[in-house]
Parts: C-alpha cells; sequence; structure tokens
C-alpha cells in the first residue's frame, strides 16, 4: 500500500510518518502543499492520500490546483481534515465516492486504523459508484443557500415551501456535522468543488418538480 501525505506543518508531518513508517508494506510520500502534491500523485500512484485542506477552506475564490487534486479519488482514497473542532463526528465523514472529511484531532485514530487494515492484510478497495452524501434536492439548496439567497426566494425557485428549505438546510448542517452556517461555509469552499456546477463531471442535479415532468413524459 502507498501513502501521500499532504501536510504544510513539518511537525505534524514527522508524527504522521512516525506512526506509518513501523510497518514495512507501507510505501510513503510526504510534500508540503498540493501544487507538489500534482505532480507527485501521477508519479508515485497513492492508494491513500492525507491532506490538510484548512488553508484552502478559508477561501471562497475557485481554486484550480482544489478542483485538479480532487480528481484524484478516482484511482485514490483521500482523507482531507481540517484544523477546526468539525466535522464533529467519530469517523471520517464520506461526502463522496472515495473523498472523506474529518477534523484534524481525528487524524492519528484514521492513521491506525489504516495500519491495522495493513496488518491484516486486507485488500483496498476503492468506491467505483457515484455516490453523495447530499440529495438533489439538498445540493440545489446548498448552491442557493451558499449564494446567500433567503428561503422564500429558494422556495420559490424549487417549488417548495419554506419550512422544507430550513429542513433541507437543518439535515445538511446535520449530515456534514456542522453546528451553523459559519461552519457548514468553510467546510463547504472544500467541498463545492465535488459537485455541479463546478464540477463539469458530475450528474447535474434535478429538483423533484423536474424528476415528476420527467415521469409524465415516459409514461
Amino acid at each position: 500500500m502507498k501513502i501521500l501525505i499532504v501536510e504544510p506543518c513539518s511537525f505534524m508531518r514527522l508524527g504522521m510518518l512516525e506512526i506509518l513508517n513501523e510497518h514495512k508494506a507501507i510505501g510513503l510520500l510526504d510534500v508540503e502543499c498540493l501544487a507538489d502534491a500534482l505532480i507527485q500523485v501521477p508519479l508515485f500512484k497513492p492508494d491513500i492520500i492525507f491532506v490538510n485542506m484548512t488553508s484552502h477552506c478559508h477561501s471562497t475564490q475557485f481554486d484550480s490546483n482544489i478542483n485538479d487534486f480532487l480528481k484524484f479519488r478516482k484511482n485514490s482514497k483521500i482523507y482531507c481534515y481540517l484544523d477546526a473542532n468539525y466535522p464533529d463526528n467519530q469517523d471520517p465523514i464520506m461526502v463522496a465516492e472515495n473523498f472523506f472529511i474529518t477534523n484534524k484531532q481525528k487524524v492519528i485514530d484514521v492513521l491506525n486504523h489504516v495500519s491495522r487494515l495493513v496488518d491484516a492484510s486486507v485488500c483496498f478497495r476503492l468506491c467505483t459508484q457515484p455516490y453523495s452524501i447530499f440529495s438533489d434536492q439538498e445540493i440545489l439548496v446548498i448552491n442557493d443557500w451558499m449564494a446567500e439567497m433567503p428561503n422564500y426566494r429558494i422556495a420559490r425557485k424549487l417549488n417548495i415551501s419554506d419550512r422544507t428549505v430550513y429542513v433541507h438546510k437543518r439535515h445538511i448542517t446535520q449530515k456534514i456535522k456542522v453546528r451553523n452556517r459559519l461552519e457548514f461555509c468553510f467546510v463547504y469552499n472544500l467541498i463545492k468543488y465535488l459537485y455541479w456546477p463546478l464540477n463539469p463531471e458530475a450528474q447535474r442535479p434535478m429538483s423533484r418538480q423536474t424528476k415528476s415532468d420527467l415521469l409524465t413524459l415516459t409514461r
């Protein structure tokens, strides 16, 4: 098994390497930033990538490095961690196929879990089916919510009630294990690259109204 560590802090990087170095069956490579990772991943071909994305979550601007980096999840399982108290979950959260998110405090637990899998000779498997932690309706709500559209306008646009918009927002934050809009915005600056419209390869989400219209056409 090959593992790549992308971590700007040299002390954190050394600590992670120390845990994994005990296992002869693990090939290791560490870099400081995404720019270096973009060069090394095609050459090293890691099975698992651990990456600190904290600094990238502060910017709302489009970052081509993040966009290109997340494409590697086709061949590698990516564990992204944030130097924050969220997501507040015991285990990493699978947001999309082969992309997990956790907080920095849980990284050691994940490293130890991976080490145990190697020791047990468990076969490494990628998720080959398209997956999203959010439903189509939730993705549509997220896009408008992050664009600061008020609830009543989102409701009118998606042909749902204000109450339904509120429920969707609550479910969105619960799924990603954050407490409020501010925390979700921080995480959204990263996960937005997994979904339409930033990811042209992602299936465009459809509203319930659109789906019902399509069903009537097939009858």
